[in-house]
C-alpha cells in the first residue's frame, strides 16, 4: 500500500514564503545560478538544449499555447502604443544613431551595386504592372496638356480636356513599346547608376524623416482597415500554418549553426555569467513566491524530511 504523502504545515508554508522573498535567499540563489552557468560554459549547445522540445513548442504555439484572438489584440495594442510614442518623437532615425554608424550607412548607400538577373527580371515584371501603365499614361497626358497650354494659351487646355479620353486611349496604344523601353533603360548597366541613385535618395530621405511624420502616414480609415485585417489574419489557418512552417525552418537553421558551439562561447559566460544569473533570478523569484508553488515545494521538503527518518 503506498505511503500517504505528508502535507506541509502552515508553518512550513510561512517559512518558505518568507525565505523566497528574503535578500539572503536571492543572493545565494544568484550565486548558485552563476556557478551553474559557468559549469555549463564548456557544454555544447546540442547537449544543453532539447531541440525536439523547442520544435514541439513552436509547432503547438498557435493551437495549444497562444490564443489567436488575444495575439491579434496584442499586436493591435502594441501598434497603437508605438504610433502614440512616434507622435512625440521629433528626431529622425539617423538622429538616433551614432555618427560613425551614420557614416557607415552613407558609405554603403554610396557603393556601386550591380543588379543581379533576378533583380532585372523583377524590374521588368514591375514595369508591366497596371499601376506603372497608368502612371506613364498620366505623365504623358500631363506633358501634352502643358505643351498645348504654352503653344495655345487660349484653347490648348480646353481642347486637351475635351479630348482627354481620346488622347489617353491613343497613348495606351503605344504603352507596350514605352514600357519595354523603360525596362531596357532601367536594367541597362550604363543606366543602373541613375536607378540606384534614385533608390539611395529615397532611402536617405526616409532615414532623415522625423519619426512623428511616420505616425501620420496612415489615415484613420486605413488604420481601421488594418485592425480588421490583423484580426482576420489571426484567424486564418493557412497563414498560421505558413508562419509555423517558417518558424520551424528558422529554428532548424539556427540550431544547425549553434549546436556544436559551446554555451559559454555563445553567451560569453566568462564575462556575462553574473549578469545573466541576476536576470534569471529576477524572473524566477516571483514564480517561486506564488502560493501554489510555495505549498508544493514546502510539501516536497517535508516529504524529504520524512523519508530520511
Amino acid at each position: 500500500m503506498p505511503r500517504k504523502r505528508p502535507a506541509a504545515s502552515p508553518t512550513h508554508d510561512d517559512y518558505w514564503s518568507h525565505r523566497f522573498g528574503s535578500p539572503s535567499f536571492k543572493r545565494q540563489l544568484t550565486s548558485v545560478v552563476t556557478d551553474e552557468l559557468r559549469a555549463l560554459a564548456a557544454t555544447p549547445v546540442g547537449e544543453a538544449v532539447d531541440a525536439d522540445l523547442i520544435r514541439t513548442l513552436i509547432a503547438d504555439w498557435d493551437t495549444r499555447v497562444v490564443d489567436r484572438e488575444a495575439l491579434a489584440e496584442l499586436v493591435i495594442g502594441t501598434s497603437r502604443r508605438v504610433q502614440t510614442r512616434l507622435t512625440r518623437r521629433g528626431e529622425s532615425l539617423l538622429g538616433l544613431l551614432d555618427p560613425q554608424l551614420v557614416d557607415d550607412l552613407d558609405a554603403l548607400l554610396s557603393e556601386d551595386i550591380e543588379m543581379s538577373p533576378h533583380v532585372e527580371a523583377f524590374t521588368a515584371n514591375l514595369m508591366q504592372q497596371e499601376f506603372i501603365r497608368r502612371l506613364f499614361t498620366d505623365i504623358i497626358y500631363t506633358a501634352i496638356v502643358s505643351f498645348n497650354q504654352r503653344v495655345n494659351p487660349l484653347f490648348g487646355a480646353l481642347t486637351t480636356r475635351v479630348l482627354e479620353e481620346q488622347i489617353k486611349h491613343f497613348i495606351r496604344l503605344f504603352m507596350p513599346a514605352l514600357q519595354q523601353q523603360a525596362t531596357t533603360f532601367a536594367v541597362n548597366k550604363d543606366n543602373q547608376r541613375i536607378v540606384l541613385d534614385f533608390t539611395r535618395a529615397i532611402a536617405r530621405r526616409l532615414l532623415d524623416e522625423p519619426l512623428r511624420h511616420y505616425a501620420g502616414m496612415v489615415s484613420s480609415g486605413q488604420r481601421r482597415q488594418t485592425v480588421a485585417l490583423i484580426r482576420k489574419a489571426a484567424r486564418n489557418p493557412k497563414l498560421a500554418a505558413s508562419v509555423r512552417k517558417a518558424s520551424l525552418a528558422a529554428w532548424d537553421d539556427v540550431y544547425r549553426l549553434i549546436r556544436d558551439k559551446k554555451v559559454g562561447e555563445l553567451l560569453q559566460l566568462d564575462v556575462h555569467a553574473p549578469h545573466i544569473a541576476t536576470q534569471l533570478v529576477e524572473l524566477l523569484l516571483p514564480a517561486l513566491r506564488r502560493p501554489h508553488i510555495v505549498r508544493f515545494l514546502a510539501g516536497e521538503m517535508a516529504l524529504a524530511t520524512t523519508a530520511r527518518r
